[in-house]
């Protein structure tokens, strides 16, 4: 039992709050997420494994002939939409979880603002869980000997571009490669003297077809500051210029910058939010939620939590998605 000040709550308390508010506090990672996944397509449902195909052809239509015909070449590529499963089993101290809780952001807004303090105290808990999910997001390599770190808990973003380049996918033949117009390279790192001409030639490279979409372009928050750093340097006189934040592109309003702590340096990513996946499950009962009292501590209470989680494209085609990476020496 746990007390503070006049609030007692015992892990029975906490154990039928996670019951109860379950739907609510399983998307508490999400909204830890959301400076991420308001930039990309959620999908939940995924428990495991589950394949997508894309078709792709050439169907031209030309000057009539009668007795005109094609070669039928039409390829079916799947992509492999996978989530890992994972747990954490924690022993925590309900009374530093609720001393700590009233700096955090978790506590405020009008959601949660007169909900009892156990509810706050399992919402604060599951808000860790989605921060350490997100600052991984990108980095991220699945390491199935590895038990404690959600750094190899899943495949990232760039993981998954790492395999697509090097042809060691579940196709075991390289996807992504400047030969098929989709991974652009430089032996340059992305600086305040050079961004706003890598990110331009970056973009006007591109297929033209990716180029006449809404895109997301995804940056480290260091790369988008050596952008307006940049800009402002080369352009800082022009009348129109009078906002130092840049949310697009010049040139090019369809790009949206997307500037974010966990996108690793000298890296650029182009693609539609439509194509880039943050995969959750959500939908069944081996997704667990539950505090139980401590097996080892009479002060302490046990929070267990299983969950899936997973990144993937939905294509990697040059028509709809590209990246920029610095080469290796």
């Amino acid at each position: 039992m746990a007390k503070v000040g006049n609030i007692t709550f015992t892990p029975d308390e906490l154990s039928k709050t996670f019951q109860t508010y379950r739907k609510e506090l399983i998307v508490m990672p999400m909204l830890a997420m959301n400076e991420a996944l308001q930039h990309m397509s959620v999908r939940t449902g995924i428990r495991y494994r589950e394949t997508v195909t894309e078709m792709s052809g050439k169907f031209e239509l030309g000057n009539y002939k009668k007795d005109k015909k094609g070669t039928g070449n039409v390829s079916f590529d799947g992509r492999v939409l996978e989530t890992f499963f994972g747990n954490c089993i924690e022993p925590i101290d309900p009374n530093a979880i609720y001393q700590s809780i009233w700096g955090s952001n978790i506590t405020k807004g009008e959601g949660l603002k007169n909900v009892p303090i156990v509810l706050q105290i399992c919402a604060y808990i599951m808000k860790q869980l989605g921060e350490h999910l997100f600052m991984s997001m990108f980095t991220a390599k699945h390491d199935a000997s590895d038990f404690t770190s959600t750094e190899k808990f899943f495949n990232g973003f760039c993981t998954i571009i790492d395999n697509d380049i090097a042809g060691t996918n579940d196709v075991s033949k390289a996807l992504i490669s400047t030969d098929l117009g989709n991974l652009s390279q430089s032996s340059d790192s992305i600086s305040a003297e050079n961004a706003e001409d890598i990110i331009k030639d970056f973009y006007w490279s591109r297929d033209v077809k990716l180029r006449r979409q809404k895109l997301k372009l995804f940056m480290s928050d260091m790369a988008y500051h050596y952008y307006t750093e940049a800009y402002q340097l080369n352009h800082g006189s022009l009348p129109y210029n009078t906002n130092y934040d840049k949310r697009t592109l010049e040139g090019a309003s369809n790009v949206e910058f997307v500037p974010l702590a966990n996108v690793p340096d000298d890296f650029l990513l182009l693609t539609p939010k439509s194509n880039i996946l943050a995969l959750f499950n959500q939908k069944t009962s081996d997704e667990t939620y539950i505090v139980e009292k401590s097996l080892d501590n009479h002060y302490d209470v046990d929070f267990i939590a299983n969950m899936f989680f997973g990144t993937q494209f939905e294509s990697v085609s040059k028509e709809i998605f590209s990246v920029w990476k610095k080469s290796e020496m």
